[in-house]
This record gives structure tokens, C-alpha cells and sequence, in this order.
């Protein structure tokens, strides 16, 4: 049997740490590695391939891992089935990937080690499945240049401008702009300026008008709706969804909400911490938009929420800081034959309905009274008997006729 030197050992060790490079090095060094890769001239030709076989496609060809966001396939009109053609000859892997992504409304990042799809902005923000009429638009405001005479304007004038240049584009779909910015119960100011390139295409003019002011911008159909940011979140807030949790920490559903809906979610410092605990465990079923999950959820945690230019803030409204603050209560969740949940909160409730609201939680209470009787379960402590309720409102006198009326 040999033996190893145990100084042997330690200097193999401390070689070894010596030689192995820190994983953030790795990593740049992987990024460099597919950044020369990308500028390198390559030749593809791709007939009637899947997206996910054309990733496959370009990594075996280049050795540059391609990946895609979860919400590519949520986007795009056949997802993991969209069919991608193209012909690529002399001209570098980074045209090829540009020439891909921008005709499907996606853009492509370099990570660390691969190469990621994503949807445009303006794409996460339709919220939905696309239509082909919608790429079509995103592809035409990439590919028209604005050509602005300054590079500095303002609201009204850049939306006109590429209303414009839509109108005077030669491609099979007409596109125009809807301007919903000075309509909306949140409008922005058409003065506001805004400093766009001159060699700025229409689809990045946009996104510097999304940048520097309050109004943003989705493809819908034909057109290309420009709308307050406080709208679009609430538009974006809309989004139905499933939500069952059993015991759930409510910062992970809160984070959960915010990656279905997209929309950014900032709290308060302390928001949590001040939390009970029994409060930080969330338990509901939920098939509603996230706003109602919002209510709901705050409702049962003592949260606040606020819908913000474009982000929804979170606070801790039952804390001695946010006591000012006013919260609408939930008193009763309805679910309709459809399997929809309705909120019903405390201002939203007309009196007949809260009273009828109140009959029904009484004739709960008295099943579930005679439940105990039955089971011979007796209360160790607090009230056992029902409470009373208010006297009925006593009616009003019918309305005599006034003095002097002929019979």
C-alpha cells in the first residue's frame, strides 16, 4: 500500500487554490469568449424551424448557448411553435441574432455564460399572446428611422411625428397612433419634452418617451397605443389569475403577483418585520386579476398598496408609521357560477347588501352553534350564547296629502 505525503497533499491543495480562478473571473471570461463569438461572420440557412430548434441550431453551429426567458413562449402567438426562416451569408452571428429577434419582438442580452431572448419592452408590456399584426408593428417601428430636425421636442410632436411616418410607410398593414395621454383621468402634460436621437428609429423614440416622461406605449392590433404609465400598470394589474396558497409567506406570493403581472412591486422598508406572524402566512384560493388578489391579500395581512406611475408601493398600513393611511376592508369574498371570486369591500358594499351580508354570517353562526350542541362541544371561555342583534329600523309614517289638496 503506498502512502501520500501528507505535505504532499497540502501542496496540491494550495496549488490548486492557486490555479483555480474565482467563478466571477469564469464568468467574465465566458462572457468575453462569446462576445468575440458574436462578432465573428458566420453563414446560416434555417428552413421552417421551431424558434427552440433554431437556439439549438445556432448553438451547434457557433457554440454560443442560447436561452429564452419563460415569458418569450408566453408571448409570442405559438410559443415553444413559432416557425422561423432565414438565410444568413458573411455576415456576423450579432446581425443574424438581430435579424431574429427583432422580427419575432424580441431582443437578445449576453449573460455570463449564454445568450438570452427576451421580449421588447414594449412586447411584456401587451400582457398577452401577440397577434402577428403586432410584431409586424414592432418589426416597422425597429426598421423606420424617425429623422427628427432637432433632437430635442416634446410629447404631442413626437407622437405626431410617428404617427406620421407610420402613415407614410409602405407595408401591408396601415399602423397609426392612438394618443390616450391627455384623456386619461391621469394626463400627462403634451409639453413635456423629451430628447430623442436624430438617428433614432421610431420604435426607440418611443422607448425614450417611456424613459423621460409619464407616458409609456403597447402595439394593440394596428395601433400603437401611447397611454399614462399609472394606466398601463392598472391595465397590467387586470391580469386573471390562479392563485392557491396554503401557508405561504406572503413576501413570496407578493413577488409571485408581481412576476405574473409584470409591474414592479417596492416596499416599504419594514413592511414585513412589523408583520404578525400569523398575518405572514397567506391561505386562499383565488381565480380573479391580481388587483383582487391584491385586495384580498391585504385584507387578510393588514397591507396597503398603491398603484404609482409604474410600480405598485407596499406598506405596512397597520404600523404606528402608515396609521394615517386609509385601507379599504374586504368583507366578503363571492364566487359566481363561473368560478370567478368577487371582492366586496367595505365602501364598495350598498347597506342591503352588507345587512343581507350580516343575515348570512348569523345563520352561520347558529349552524355551527348547533354543530357544537351536537358534538357536545362546550367553549372553555368568552360568550355562549347569541349575541344580540340591532332592533329592526322602525318604518317610516306613509306620506299624507298636503293641506288643501282636492279629493
Amino acid at each position: 500500500m503506498h502512502r501520500v505525503s501528507p505535505l504532499l497533499v497540502v501542496m496540491t491543495a494550495a496549488l490548486l487554490c492557486l490555479v483555480a480562478p474565482p467563478a466571477r473571473a469564469q464568468s467574465s471570461a465566458s462572457s468575453a469568449l462569446i462576445n468575440q463569438q458574436l462578432d465573428k461572420l458566420t453563414t446560416l440557412e434555417i428552413r421552417d424551424r421551431t424558434l427552440p430548434d433554431v437556439m439549438t441550431y445556432i448553438t451547434r453551429q457557433t457554440g454560443v448557448p442560447v436561452d429564452a426567458t419563460a415569458d418569450v413562449w408566453a408571448l409570442l402567438p405559438w410559443g415553444k411553435e413559432t416557425i422561423v426562416s432565414m438565410k444568413i451569408e458573411n455576415q456576423t452571428l450579432r446581425e443574424a441574432l438581430e435579424k431574429v429577434t427583432k422580427r419575432l419582438g424580441l431582443r437578445f442580452v449576453l449573460k455570463d455564460e449564454s445568450i438570452e431572448l427576451q421580449p421588447m419592452p414594449a412586447l411584456k408590456r401587451l400582457g398577452r399572446k401577440s397577434t402577428i399584426a403586432e410584431l409586424d408593428a414592432l418589426n416597422l417601428l425597429a426598421a423606420t428611422p424617425l429623422q427628427l430636425q432637432s433632437d430635442k421636442t416634446d410629447l404631442k410632436t413626437l407622437l405626431e411625428a410617428v404617427d406620421n411616418k407610420l402613415l407614410a410607410a409602405k407595408s401591408g398593414s396601415q399602423f397609426a397612433v392612438e394618443n390616450r395621454t391627455s384623456t386619461s383621468g391621469n394626463p400627462v402634460a403634451q409639453t413635456t419634452p423629451v430628447a430623442v436621437p436624430r438617428n433614432a428609429t421610431l420604435l426607440e423614440a418611443l422607448e425614450a418617451m417611456t424613459t423621460q416622461t409619464p407616458a409609456t406605449w403597447y402595439p394593440w392590433g394596428k395601433t400603437i397605443v401611447v397611454l399614462p404609465k399609472q394606466d398601463q400598470v392598472r391595465r397590467q394589474l387586470q391580469k386573471e389569475i390562479s392563485l392557491r396558497h396554503d401557508g405561504t409567506d406572503v413576501a413570496q406570493v407578493l413577488s409571485e403577483l408581481s412576476m405574473t403581472s409584470g409591474v414592479p412591486f417596492r416596499y416599504e422598508p419594514g413592511t414585513f418585520q412589523e408583520l404578525a406572524p400569523q398575518s405572514r402566512q397567506i391561505r386562499l384560493v383565488l381565480n380573479a386579476s391580481v388587483t383582487d388578489a391584491l385586495e384580498a391579500i391585504c385584507g387578510l395581512t393588514g397591507l396597503g398598496y398603491q398603484v404609482k406611475d409604474d410600480e405598485v408601493y407596499i406598506w405596512n398600513a397597520t404600523s404606528a408609521a402608515a396609521a394615517s393611511r386609509p385601507r379599504d376592508r374586504t368583507i366578503a369574498i363571492m364566487q359566481t357560477d363561473t368560478g370567478l371570486q368577487i371582492l366586496i369591500t367595505d365602501t364598495q358594499c350598498p347597506p342591503d347588501v352588507r345587512e343581507f351580508i350580516e343575515h348570512l354570517k348569523d345563520k352561520q353562526y347558529d349552524a355551527l352553534r348547533k354543530m357544537m350542541a351536537e358534538t357536545g362541544f362546550k367553549p372553555t371561555g368568552g360568550a355562549t350564547t347569541k349575541p344580540v342583534t340591532p332592533p329592526a329600523k322602525t318604518a317610516k309614517p306613509a306620506a299624507t296629502e298636503p293641506p288643501g289638496k282636492d279629493l
